[in-house]
């Protein structure tokens, strides 16, 4: 039997919304669509402040008559604090839901159906970030077993999104400070241009229809030395942005657009105080 690797996701927290109005409620707060999220489509979306700035990202699926949000444990508090404010009359209900926990499975796979007891979806960010498994806590070595899967470390994970030139908010970004436009978000599903307003639309829709974007993450490796996050980059002595994050030989970095093109177009090297770099993607 094929062995395939798989990630726990020991980070990743779950929330029920329930009620006759969470579609509509849900609606009007986060950036994706909520009515192309459904027992088999599951959306990647973000919740923002009224100026634009992000407050935390998740998944959503449609799971009996509730909608089932995977959110990293760093966001849980601000984003009940968040939806208790915009609540108001509506008739919802938002609980903590202990009973399932998170696995990708990195190979993408399609192992089985999902059921009752594990929900399984190809990650709508990207179809090369293996398959995420929602799984009962009480079936989990059942399944492991079942599918001969072997535990990964979370690094192999990381590695995977940096290549794929997705951020992971927990690092990546700033509540109340970043701004999803800059960290690719609009490439990896998560915002939907058509559907009516949420909170941050205005500044958010501004910004992709004036050309106000001056700079967006990048994927670096790292060739030689050490970076830490916060690393001035330089091109040919010109600073073009910082650092994010690292993990072992590749970077996340924010850059100016213009330069971060131009370096990229003609495969310059780039330096920080203490290493040498060049952009992935």
């Amino acid at each position: 039997m094929t062995t395939s690797n798989y990630v726990n996701l020991i980070d990743s927290q779950f929330i029920s919304i329930s009620g006759d109005d969470r579609k509509d409620f849900l609606q009007g707060l986060i950036t994706n669509d909520i009515n192309k999220c459904n027992s088999n489509t599951p959306i990647y979306s973000c919740f923002l402040s009224p100026q634009g700035k992000f407050i935390a990202d998740f998944f959503v699926i449609d799971y009996e008559k509730n909608y089932l949000i995977e959110i990293h444990k760093k966001f849980v508090s601000a984003f009940l604090d968040k939806l208790k404010i915009y609540k108001l009359r509506s008739r919802i209900i938002v609980n903590d839901n202990e009973n399932f926990k998170s696995l990708v499975i990195l190979e993408n796979n399609n192992l089985l159906q999902s059921n009752s007891d594990i929900i399984n979806f190809i990650d709508p960010r990207n179809d090369k970030l293996g398959r995420k498994i929602y799984i009962k806590l009480n079936k989990i070595n059942d399944f492991i077993n079942k599918f001969n899967l072997q535990e990964a470390k979370f690094e192999s994970y990381r590695e995977m999104l940096i290549k794929n030139l997705i951020p992971f908010p927990p690092d990546d970004l700033i509540i109340n400070k970043s701004l999803i436009l800059e960290n690719n978000f609009d490439a990896i599903n998560a915002i939907d241009w058509e559907k009516g307003c949420y909170v941050g639309q205005e500044i958010t829709a501004r910004m992709k229809y004036r050309a106000l974007l001056k700079k967006s993450i990048r994927a670096l490796e790292i060739i030689s030395g050490n970076v830490n996050p916060g690393n001035k980059i330089l091109n040919n002595q010109n600073s073009i942005g910082e650092i994010i994050s690292c993990f072992n030989n590749l970077a996340i970095a924010m850059l100016k657009i213009k330069d971060a093109n131009d370096a990229f177009k003609n495969n310059n090297i780039l330096k920080t105080e203490f290493a040498s770099l060049k952009i992935i993607h």
